[in-house]
């Protein structure tokens, strides 16, 4: 930690400012029991919630005698058992084993963000590891109980893979090959961070709107604009991205070619809120029967208090590029409570239910979690 002080008070050193550099230390631990029901077997697991994952950072900025501002971010991350990623095991061989879960991960730290940038009045541009210009896009959500439950519907479980039985026969499900798992009709919304080694700019608010637009390593480029204000006593948070993806080293065959994601949340002064997204991606060279993949989120919450709770709904068609229909419809609860300034105890139960031309027999995941975070 003291290494990571002396890094960030470096800054002192940027020429033509006589202020000293402002440096924060922040962040977040955030745990919770996830049990899951797959049809085969029920497990529980101590894992992260990947909504919020545990980490911890540095943000400095320094002022500048220009009327800018020179700023930092450092910001890595601790992510044992991610509640998007842990999965069943086959303990046994062939059809007698049964789906369990690993007793753990490997526990790393890792590098979430680290870039460095300047602002002023006609908005901010940062250079380094850091979230594109359309990570957010998805997820604005104003509603209650957000600690547990957001648009990322593929947070809680979505790593873990549909089971199918036939007769005395298990199997994992498919399409064109392919497990299917919540996370993957999720089309990657599952909390993580859109990240990468990205040139980004930031424009200044006018009138509620602003916008991002970012070029990453690798030639994807993103663009999002974003509203948040208030009418007639309804605040509103939304916005509307889209991603270009570079194909360049993948133009043959059936591959991504864009992305179109948006989100639009109401809160009202009486704490009912609700919030509705939609996510897409644009294939290039489908072929007949593949269709484009899509995932439609709603939910509806209520806050009073310190207590909140919500229930949503989510549609899924497509991840896989094959002309056999596959579609995933999931549906939640959660409440959750602020026992003071960033501590917050939460819980959800979630089910995923997943259904693909001709093949019979796929069982529903049921998960269930109890959580707890706590933010500095």
């Amino acid at each position: 930690m003291r290494h990571l002080l002396l890094a960030a008070t470096a800054l002192t050193a940027v020429a033509g400012s006589a202020m000293a550099v402002d440096v924060k230390l922040y962040g977040t631990v955030n745990k919770a029991v996830m049990g899951y029901d797959d049809g085969r077997s029920a497990e529980t697991n101590v894992v992260d919630n990947n909504l919020e994952s545990t980490r911890f950072g540095l943000a400095a900025e320094k002022a500048l005698d220009n009327g800018m501002a020179a700023s930092a971010l450092f910001e890595v991350e601790q992510n044992s058992n991610a509640s998007n990623a842990i999965t069943q095991n086959s303990n046994g061989t062939g059809n007698n084993g049964t789906s369990r879960t690993p007793n753990g991960s490997t526990v790393t730290l890792t590098e979430r963000m680290a870039r460095v940038g300047l602002s002023g009045e006609w908005g901010g541009i940062y250079v380094g590891q850091q979230d594109v210009a359309t990570d957010d896009a998805f997820a604005h959500d104003l509603t209650a109980a957000t600690s547990v439950m957001n648009p990322n519907v593929g947070a809680w479980g979505g790593g873990l893979v549909f089971q199918r039985k036939n007769g005395a026969t298990w199997s994992n499900a498919q399409a064109g090959g392919t497990n299917l798992t919540p996370g993957l009709f999720a089309l990657g919304n599952d909390g993580a961070l859109g990240s990468a080694d990205a040139i980004r700019y930031n424009s200044p608010i006018f009138n509620g709107f602003n916008g991002s637009l970012s070029t990453s390593q690798g030639g994807n480029v993103d663009a999002t604009v974003r509203y948040n204000g208030e009418v007639a006593g309804i605040k509103l948070d939304g916005a509307l991205g889209h991603t270009m993806v570079n194909s360049a080293t993948t133009n043959y065959g059936v591959h991504q070619e864009t992305a179109t994601m948006g989100s639009i949340s109401a809160l009202h002064n009486s704490g009912l809120g609700a919030t509705l997204a939609y996510y897409s991606q644009g294939l290039k060279n489908k072929t007949a029967g593949i269709e484009d993949p899509s995932l439609m989120y709603a939910k509806v919450g209520y806050a009073w208090d310190a207590y909140g709770v919500a229930v949503d709904y989510a549609a899924a068609k497509d991840p896989v590029a094959v002309s056999t229909d596959h579609e995933m419809d999931s549906y939640g609860v959660a409440a959750d409570w602020t026992l003071a300034d960033g501590v917050v105890v939460g819980a959800t139960v979630r089910n995923y239910s997943a259904d693909v031309t001709g093949v019979t027999g796929i069982e529903d995941i049921m998960v269930g979690v109890a959580n707890m975070r706590v933010k500095f």
